[in-house]
């Protein structure tokens, strides 16, 4: 299909037309201790207690040897688990790092086949973007986020409406589906029963047998799109707005992506964080590599090495080479040395 240019214009004629109400932001509620961000952490633990919830597929937190004020969560894809990032996770606490790897709602299922992802509400979403930068604000001074896809979204929305957050990374955000035009996304968010309850299959060809990772969903019920989208339009169309300043927003593109309107996601990134951050750029990965739109993912065809994963990421965190080995071009801006 294809799709119109992105209008340049913040708010769209659609948006102004149709108006959708923003999710509600609940007040922040950090522990002022360690002990009682931990508490909080068992409660999120206890979430994934039970047959259902592998044990690759259930929350996890990374910490160094060495005490750290820093706090990194790192939101995995669609239909994915947070051992999508496990390794990458791996990488950045052995460079000193605390790394926060949530399980987003009604994923990381034992059941591949499972449908539950139609239950999925916005209102579940900013519930879990909460309690997470609550517990990473209760175990350090420093909060930094980062997504892929719909965790893009969720690592969006932390980064907008939490104070702590003061970087965010923003990879191949889903803010509209390739070749869904932008009108469409906006009626599917004001109108969600007009969205089919229908069963998509990630790669029709195969169904089931996709052949990648052994965690993540092969197909999804179409509705369990739409919560995520409430998220990102809300944002884009200003209704929630970033209060706060960020030292720092990144956003992740990829030609080779065929899962995401790049478009979009560059207008979303440039007119909701680019105002509000000391540093707004976007981090381009190299089109020669033909990576995929998973390019994390260890078992997914298309992928990055989880060193080079775990360089475009430092990179866009500010921690090492703007060019992530020559991954990203042009490089990024380097950082100055954190305080």
């Amino acid at each position: 299909m294809v799709t119109a240019p992105f209008p340049a214009t913040r708010t769209a004629w659609f948006r102004r037309r149709l108006s959708v109400p923003a999710p509600r932001v609940p007040a922040p509620d950090p522990p002022h201790e360690r002990d009682a961000a931990l508490r909080r952490l068992d409660e999120l633990f206890a979430l994934d207690d039970g047959a259902d919830i592998p044990e690759m597929t259930r929350t996890r937190l990374l910490e160094p040897e060495v005490d750290t004020p820093t706090t990194v969560v790192i939101w995995h894809g669609f239909t994915n688990a947070p051992s999508q990032f496990l390794a990458v996770g791996e990488r950045l606490q052995d460079a000193g790092y605390r790394v926060l790897l949530p399980r987003m709602p009604h994923h990381g299922q034992a059941d591949l086949l499972n449908r539950d992802l139609k239950n999925l509400t916005e209102a579940e979403l900013v519930a879990h973007v909460n309690t997470c930068t609550d517990i990473a604000a209760g175990l350090g001074r420093r909060v930094w986020v980062v997504g892929l896809s719909a965790g893009g979204t969720m690592a969006g929305w932390a980064a907008a409406t939490r104070p702590e957050v003061s970087r965010v990374v923003i990879a191949a955000p889903l803010i509209a589906p390739k070749g869904f035009p932008m009108p469409a996304v906006r009626l599917c968010v004001k109108y969600p029963r007009i969205v089919p309850g229908m069963y998509m299959w990630w790669d029709p060809r195969v169904k089931a047998d996709l052949g990648h990772s052994p965690y993540a969903y092969p197909g999804f019920p179409l509705p369990g799109v739409v919560p995520f989208l409430h998220l990102s339009e809300s944002l884009f169309d200003g209704s929630v707005r970033v209060r706060h300043r960020l030292e720092r927003a990144v956003l992740v593109s990829n030609s080779n992506d065929l899962a995401v309107r790049q478009d979009a996601a560059r207008a979303f990134g440039a007119s909701v964080f680019g105002p509000s951050a000391d540093y707004y750029g976007e981090a381009v990965i190299d089109p020669g590599l033909s990576w995929a739109h998973d390019f994390v993912d260890p078992w997914s065809p298309g992928a990055g090495s989880t060193e080079q994963v775990t360089a475009i990421l430092s990179a866009c965190l500010g921690l090492g080479d703007p060019a992530a080995g020559g991954v990203l071009v042009p490089p990024l801006v380097a950082e100055q040395p954190i305080t």
